[in-house]
């Protein structure tokens, strides 16, 4: 039950109560969210504070209208370890689900000078540039846009497949396995051709993640830009009590 000596308002405590709900799976994908009386039924409070609290979801992209047929949950977001080394397939295979990658485009051009300081390689060398639409139960999850030395990874265009992972064409082809990453995150607005691939609006918030990846000798593997739309996606991070005794 929501609290209502609580200094949080009521709609915003409704609101997160509904979205633990979509997040915890008890609202699925595509199911129709009980009506305005039967939530201030169930939460004791207002058509207003209702009102305000699922407009707030659709908003956020958790709801969706549909003009004479109700809300519905919209897509449940994702949780994601943020300091997992594990690649979108991996994820993916993990949750039981298949990985669905599509290749936007890849191509072989000279490094830019910011790149190839992550990179610890030459400006101008050759690199395999890829872009990847990655998705989740076929909606877009992510857009990536990845780098690869040619010169650490020669031939590598002629193994990209959209089916399988980059991370297994590493280890497989190479003997090259990612053992820690570095990350940034960031949240930035959606331009045009993001909106468009993750289909969403220009101006959505979006997490920027910014990622080299090292082998075990702490020597970098690949760079990466990997764009969610924040509506379908929180990070996690899980970290150890170190005692001091």
């Amino acid at each position: 039950m929501l609290n209502s000596n609580s200094s949080t308002p009521l709609y915003i405590q409704l609101k997160q109560a509904i979205a633990d709900d979509i997040n915890d799976g008890i609202y699925t994908h595509g199911e129709k969210l009980p009506t305005e009386p039967e939530l201030c039924e169930k939460y004791k409070v207002s058509r207003i504070t209702v009102r305000k609290a699922v407009l707030d979801l659709v908003n956020e992209g958790y709801l969706i209208k549909q003009q004479g047929k109700g809300t519905f949950v919209n897509h449940v977001k994702i949780k994601r370890e943020l300091v997992a080394v594990n690649g979108y397939s991996e994820y993916m295979n993990s949750t039981g689900k298949m990985p669905n990658p599509k290749i936007i485009s890849y191509e072989i051009k000279e490094v830019d000078k910011e790149i190839a300081e992550k990179l610890k390689i030459q400006a101008n060398s050759p690199v395999l540039e890829l872009k990847r639409l990655l998705h989740l139960d076929n909606e877009p999850l992510l857009h990536e846009t990845s780098t690869y030395s040619l010169e650490l990874f020669p031939n590598l265009d002629k193994y990209v497949e959209e089916n399988k992972s980059m991370h297994k064409i590493l280890n497989e082809i190479y003997g090259r396995i990612p053992a820690f990453n570095n990350k940034i995150l960031n949240v930035v607005f959606a331009n045009s051709e993001l909106a468009g691939y993750l289909q969403c609006n220009i101006s959505d918030p979006l997490y920027q993640l910014e990622k080299v990846a090292f082998n075990k000798d702490k020597d970098p593997l690949y760079h990466s830009i990997l764009y969610y739309n924040v509506s379908r996606v929180s990070f996690t991070i899980t970290s150890e009590f170190e005692s001091t005794d």
